[in-house]
């Protein structure tokens, strides 16, 4: 054998063993990578995964003068951020090249809840209508699902490495979104705002709110069901429908991400090595997206469950909560107290080492069992909100909860329920406690006391306290100035000048100043940026403001005062609500009305 032939065969030598090593280091790696992320945020995540994929690259001479494939990545090279500019604007393509309403006229209460799909019978690949060309959810479910730069990077990485390509083509960038991207339906639904004024005369605003009614996508094939609304604000009344429940329709949520891997990767059939590489994809993918989404403001910031207040709550499952209440009685609050020590709200949460699962945290042998036995479907209903908050609430009732005075001393009470329901066994030798109660008081008990306190301390809070007239709602509307069609982000509720505009949560402010203190007619004039655990809420348009960048205000406390600064006709407040877990900077726009529902 002469001296090229060996170099040759170290070289494949070299390569098969760094495929073994980075297959082996996934495998140990597999169990922990959700704590992982969980706990350090995606810090050695994104060091462990996304350098363990690097290092098994090959590095030949021949390789040398070749471009890297995204190697900067904690570093801005010119490389790097062409194809991410690229990567971006194949989300943008591509997460609504297939959104597509499944009915032309929009709905109302008369209609019932129509237009949804069941696992029987789903939209996709068909119930096509009209192209919507937008992530137009009101609830920002499509949002969640959308696909994301770092997925498609993720994914391409796995491919380039698994084929010994020197570099990421434009070319496998586009063909890899193509086959990774989500397909959403959606349904129109009317919104019905109803204003009454003070001669008892009343005008009706009708604006169309888009629904996601499925979504297929490498995250799961989901479906998701609705029911009718009334909320009054004062003399306003708003009918609307709002999200019941969604349900994972495949046995396998992971099936698109999988059967798309196996064809691409030439993968066999061994259901080990699929997994082992799906979740290096995945796992990978929302490192990249954590960096570049939200990772600056968990480093600047730094909250981590001081801003609590019933605000926070996801608003799409306040109403589950409820329901919970009126069928097994324990207080909504108090499950979402529970449900967020659990899971910090994630109905996807899972703990590596007991397997519990969702909002709730209930173990894989109770789920079959008291899903079933509440009429649930223990395969589609996993990922379904209502469903793991159902069971919970019935596990804890059947544990002993029925017996809880909640006018009364119900701490104490709940504590040794909550010490079977937490896990607090048996007391480990390195913990300074002389029982499991004590110890499930100090590390469990105490802090869903604190959450449940402070989720029932206060109600809803108006912004403006005395002034309940919305004047425009959320939704497309024909702009009062420009008089072009726009999608106005927020709510405006009608009020004097200088009337009081209140903190509708607990929380910092991120920014209280102008707009543009060159020209006080721009946008939104004087405004407030308040941010909690999971929102931003924005008060623009204000005469007056009482705070400063920094400071820590309390629900119900006043911030600043309604005006008519900026883009405006009259004085108003414009008040808007972002969800922060639905991307970028600062979240995306939901209804403010989710989260001031009464």
């Amino acid at each position: 054998m002469n001296t090229d032939q060996i170099e040759k065969e170290s070289l494949k030598q070299g390569k098969r063993l760094a495929k073994f090593t980075l297959r082996l280091v996934l495998k140990l790696l597999m169990p922990f990578l959700p704590l992982i992320v969980i706990i350090l945020l995606i810090f050695f995540m994104l060091s462990i995964l996304i350098a363990g994929v690097y290092s098994a690259f090959p590095n030949t001479d021949e390789d040398k003068n070749k471009p890297p494939i995204l190697a900067g990545v904690f570093e801005d090279k010119e490389k790097d951020k062409e194809l991410q500019d690229n990567y971006y604007k194949l989300c943008d393509k591509y997460n609504v090249i297939d959104t597509w309403a499944v009915n032309e006229d929009p709905i109302g209460p008369e209609n019932g809840s129509i237009y949804e799909a069941s696992a029987n019978s789903p939209f996709y690949p068909g119930g096509k209508v009209e192209h919507v060309g937008g992530l137009r959810d009101s609830n920002g479910q499509d949002k969640k699902l959308r696909l994301q730069w770092g997925q498609i990077h993720a994914a391409t990485l796995y491919y380039t490495y698994a084929n010994d390509l020197p570099q990421i083509t434009k070319e496998l960038q586009e063909e890899t979104a193509k086959g990774l991207h989500p397909y959403f339906y959606y349904k129109k639904s009317k919104v019905i705002t109803t204003t009454t004024d003070e001669e008892g005369n009343t005008e009706t605003e009708i604006t169309v709110q888009y629904l996601l009614v499925e979504a297929q996508t490498i995250q799961g094939h989901y479906q998701y069901h609705y029911q009718w609304k009334t909320h009054h604000y004062g003399k306003t009344t708003v009918t609307l429908e709002e999200l019941r429940d969604i349900n994972q329709i495949l046995p396998n949520r992971w099936q698109k991400l999988e059967d798309w891997m196996k064809e691409e990767y030439n993968l066999n059939d061994n259901p080990e090595d699929l997994v082992i590489a799906r979740t290096a994809v995945w796992e990978s993918g929302q490192g990249f997206d954590a960096r570049t989404e939200w990772l600056n403001w968990l480093i600047d910031n730094s909250l981590s469950g001081e801003y609590i207040s019933q605000a926070m709550i996801p608003p799409e499952l306040i109403p589950m909560f409820k329901e919970a209440e009126e069928k097994f009685g324990i207080p909504w609050w108090f499950l979402a107290a529970i449900a967020y020590k659990e899971s910090s709200f994630n109905p996807q949460a899972e703990n590596i080492t007991t397997k519990c699962y969702g909002l709730m945290q209930v173990s894989p042998t109770n789920w079959p069992v008291y899903s079933t036995q509440l009429g649930f479907d223990p395969d589609h209903d996993k990922d379904n909100p209502r469903a793991q908050i159902f069971v919970g609430a019935y596990m804890l009732v059947e544990l002993g909860f029925k017996n809880v005075d909640w006018k009364g001393d119900w701490k104490e009470q709940t504590l040794p329920i909550l010490t079977f329901y937490g896990g607090f066994v048996k007391v480990p030798s390195n913990k300074p406690y002389s029982s499991t109660q004590e110890w499930c008081r100090a590390e469990y008990a105490s802090i869903i006391w604190g959450f449940a306190e402070k989720f029932n301390l206060r109600g809803v809070v108006w912004p403006t306290p005395g002034y309940m007239t919305i004047t425009s709602p959320f939704g497309w509307r024909i702009h009062p100035i420009s008089k072009v069609e726009k999608f106005h982000q927020g709510i405006d509720i009608g009020a004097p000048a200088s009337a009081s505009v209140v903190s509708v949560s607990n929380g910092r402010v991120t920014f209280a100043g102008w707009q543009n203190p060159n020209d006080t007619k721009a946008g939104w004039g004087q405004y407030i940026t308040v941010r909690d655990e999971n929102h931003l809420y924005l008060y623009a348009h204000l005469s007056a403001i009482y705070v400063k960048t920094g400071d820590e205000v309390d629900i119900g406390e006043t911030i600043g005062a309604v005006g008519s600064t900026g883009s405006s006709t009259a004085a108003h407040l414009h008040f808007e609500v972002w969800d922060l877990a639905l991307g970028g900077s600062s979240g995306k726009p939901i209804n403010p009305l989710l989260v001031l529902r009464n």
